[in-house]
């Protein structure tokens, strides 16, 4: 079952390669399967894709060769 962001989360993996070798550290913003922009901030990304697109979902993404895995902990848990 597709969830949100599936298609731009795919386009993103079919266009690593090219973005890594032009635009590496930078932010690209994806909406479905185009690719709206690169931005050297998160935050011009975001505000760009809220201009072009309205309050619609769509993927900012920092463009790097690999992945690193975030961990977040919280003390609202109780333990």
């Amino acid at each position: 079952m597709p969830t949100v962001l599936d298609t731009e989360w795919e386009t993103f993996e079919r266009h690593r390669e090219e973005l890594v070798g032009r635009s590496e550290g930078k932010y690209v913003l994806i909406h479905g399967d185009q690719i709206l922009g690169v931005f050297d901030s998160q935050r011009d990304a975001i505000a760009q894709g809220y201009e072009r697109l309205g309050n619609v979902p769509f993927l900012v993404k920092q463009i790097l060769r690999f992945d690193v895995p975030q961990n977040f902990v919280t003390n609202l848990l109780g333990i």
